[in-house]
Order: structure tokens, then sequence, then C-alpha cells
């Protein structure tokens, strides 16, 4: 009896240093030995498209691979599920020569944080649409015939808007009613990672690492995959390319998946273009910055859920000071409580928020010049010693003026100090750096973006 496993495996040492990896994690590990016939090895692809570009591109490889394992097994060929009712006999006969192979693992429920449902979110002008989609998806996630269908369905808005709630609250809907089916949420970071390490791992031998294989079990394996902060993909093409093709499969195959993201796709710097459509092919919902109603509608929901209790002037106060983010707003609420529960004054009114909330408002503390110069330094690719040099391509210039502009913004410092610190030059020239970047806000929304994405990096 010919071992068709250990043979592929043989085969799949010789393929692994032939190819890149990520060809190696998108096509080949896909395949699974089924039996043989004619001295032919039967290999199993996941999809029609699969078999397609195994045997277009890599077909050739397999065989050289599988001649230097020295068996007598002399060409292999690649087959889809409606094929195998033409093996069913060499199936059998393989399937009692050799132990049966472990049946993959189910992805482990994501422990969300339970406090984030539907019931807990408060629903305005600003995120209706965000909302009532991710019920939607929430009870008939993935293509359910008879309902209307979201998918993908990619949110996307400012931090601290409520797009982690609404992941989270579709988790937690889908565990408690649909608990057959297998979730996966994942940070985009956490999704690199694994990336990297399966890379790494490819060929180490070690039974507990994630490989190619198990990477890729992992996150197809799944009747929802939810994906944060998406906008982290850009300039990762190689992650990019393995995300294309897990959309595609869970996609084909009717499964839910859901995506969220600081801005939409089209404003996804670097994101290639067949990746951009797929995010763009379900729907997209913003989720928007709350007005003042809405804003004061928050603060009295988290007074209820928290047994809260502070009296409508400090209401006002907290909702007309902080408007752009949720998550600062309630955080403010916090703070006013545990300022007054520390000065014995259980009822807290709008002196002790001032008062609680005095530093707020002052610019972040630890951050100095040579932090942003780092930062800019980091997001652009350039040195540090191009930045303050006399150098004007476009791209050192761009980033001067854009550690220029962040420096005058975020600190005090006087304009002679700035220019001190880039080269000695004049005040002049750190103003009209300062207003060149300033104007260039309001006509091009990547420089915008850029802008944002330092701060981020700042505020860590």
């Amino acid at each position: 009896m010919i071992e068709i496993h250990k043979i592929w495996k043989e085969t799949l040492s010789f393929l692994s240093s032939e190819i890149t990896a990520v060809a190696y994690m998108l096509w080949i590990d896909n395949l699974t030995p089924l039996c043989v016939k004619d001295n032919t090895l039967i290999l199993l692809a996941p999809s029609l498209h699969a078999k397609i570009t195994i045997n277009k591109n890599y077909k050739e490889m397999i065989r050289k691979a599988l001649d230097k394992t020295k068996s007598s097994l002399i060409d292999a060929d690649i087959i889809i599920d409606e094929e195998t009712s033409y093996y069913t006999q060499e199936i059998e006969a393989a399937r009692k020569g050799t132990p049966p192979s472990p049946s993959p693992a189910k992805v482990k429920q994501p422990q969300f944080i339970t406090r984030y449902i539907f019931d807990n979110f408060v629903v305005g002008e600003s995120n209706k649409l965000a909302f009532h989609a991710a019920q939607s998806v929430a009870q008939n996630p993935g293509s359910a015939e008879g309902y209307l269908s979201f998918n993908p369905l990619f949110i996307y808005g400012d931090v601290g808007l409520g797009k982690t709630h609404l992941l989270h609250a579709i988790g937690n809907y889908i565990t408690e009613h649909l608990p057959d089916l297998r979730v996966l949420y994942v940070p985009t970071e956490k999704l690199t990672n694994d990336y990297v390490e399966a890379i790494s791992n490819n060929n180490s031998g070690d039974k507990g690492a994630l490989t190619f294989r198990s990477f890729r079990e992992k996150y197809r394996n799944v009747d929802v995959l939810m994906i944060d902060d998406v906008q982290f993909l850009q300039k990762k093409t190689g992650l990019q390319d393995v995300v294309f093709h897990i959309f595609n499969e869970l996609y084909q195959n009717g499964k839910q998946i859901i995506l969220t993201s600081d801005r939409p796709p089209k404003e996804i710097g670097t994101l290639e273009d067949r990746l951009r459509s797929r995010f763009e092919g379900g729907l997209l919902a913003d989720v928007g910055a709350p007005n003042l109603e809405m804003r004061i509608a928050i603060i009295r929901k988290k007074m209820f859920l928290e047994k809260l209790a502070v009296n409508d002037d400090v209401v006002y106060f907290l909702a007309e000071q902080f408007d752009s983010n949720i998550r600062e707003l309630e955080g403010a609420l916090s703070k006013v409580i545990l300022y007054a529960n520390l000065i014995n004054k259980p009822y807290p009114d709008i002196n002790t928020a001032k008062e609680a909330l005095k530093n707020n408002q002052q610019k972040k503390v630890g951050i100095d010049s040579s932090d942003i110069i780092h930062a800019v330094c980091s997001y652009f690719h350039v040195s540090k010693s191009e930045i303050i040099s006399k150098k004007k391509t476009k791209d050192i210039v761009v980033a001067r003026m854009t550690a220029i502009f962040l420096i005058t913004e975020m600190l005090s410092l006087p304009l002679v100090t700035i220019g001190q610190l880039f080269g000695g030059r004049d005040h002049t020239t750190i103003i009209h750096s300062r207003d060149k970047i300033l104007a260039a806000q309001k006509e091009n929304k990547e420089v915008v973006r850029q802008i944002k994405d330092i701060k981020a990096m700042l505020n860590g």
C-alpha cells in the first residue's frame, strides 16, 4: 500500500523551497491527498478557481517535486469535490490503508465584552444605518435565503464612536442565539502577527506552532469573520493578498464578513484595487459623531446602567465639552463621579465637574519635539538627518513640513526654537511650512489622514 500522506509530506518539503511563502500558503497548502490511480497522486483542491490556478502555475512544479521523492508515483492530478465520485474505490482503499486525518478543530468562540449589546447602544441619526445593519447581520449572518444580506458589512468612522461596540454586540447576539456558528473576531494587528508567525514557523517542525495550514484553518473554517481596523492593511501587500483569498473563499461559501475601519475603503492608502472592490461590494455604513441630543442620551444611558447620579447641569456640561468621541465622553463622566467620591460629594454639581476636568483640555503630557520628528520619519520612511537637512526632494519636503506643522500645533514652542530644531531655519520658513499643511488639509483628504495617522502613533 502506497503511503500517500508520507509521500505528499515529502513533496511539500521540496515545494516549500521552490515557491514563495504566500503562494505556498494560498495554493499548495490547500491541497489534500486523496488516493492513487495509475501511479498518479490525486489531490483535492478547495475550489474550481484553485484547481485552475494550480494547474496553470504549479502543476509542473508539483510533478517535479513528486519525482524527487523516489516513489512509484509519476504524476499528480488536481480535482474538486464534484469529481471525487470517479475515484470512489481508490479513495476507500486509501482510507483503509492509512489512518484518517484529524478533522479541523472548531474555532474557539471569542470572549466578547458582555456589556456591549444592542440594547445598550444609543441610536441616533449619525449611526442608525450601521446599527440596523449590524442587527440584521447578527440575526441572519451570511447569505441566508429569504433575508436581505449585507455581506460584507463595512462599518467605518472615527475613533471612539461605537464601531467596536457594534462588533461585540453582533458577537454576543450570535453566541446567545446561534451558538453552533463559529465566530472569529480579530484586530488587524493580530491578523498580521499570525501571518508573520505562520511564515516563520512553516518549516520549523514545531507541532504546536502556527503554520500555514493552521493559519488557513483558523481564518477560513468560520461562519462569521470580523476584522477590526482594516485601515492597518495599508502598505502590507503580502497580507493583503492573503486577506483577498480568505475573503473570496468565505464569501463564496456564504459566510458572513464584517469589517471596521476609521475611513471608507476608497480612502485607505495603498490598498489593492481588487481588495478595495471586495470591501465596497456589500454595505458601507458610516458611524458619525453624535449630536448634542444623542450625547445627552448616551450619558443618561450610562448613568442608568451603572446606577450613577449627577444633576442635569453636569449632563449638559459634559455633552457640550466632549462632542466628537463617545469613549472620552463616558470617561469624563466616570472621572467626575470618581472625583466627587474622593471629596465626599455624592451628587456632583457643575463646579465639581469643572474641577474634575480642568486639566482635560491640556496638551498630552510627555510628547516632545523629538517624539513628533521620530513619528513623522517613521511614517514617511525618511531619516531624521534628511528631515533637518537642506534636501528639497518632494518626499523629504512633505515630511519636513508635516513635522513642523505638528510641532506648532501640539507644542507651545517659539517659532525661532522650532527653526533651530530643523537645521537653523528662519521663523518665516516655519510659518510657511505650517500654513502650507494647514491649507493642504482643506483640499486634500490624504493629507488629513496622514496627520490623523501620525497623531494616532503619538498617542500610542
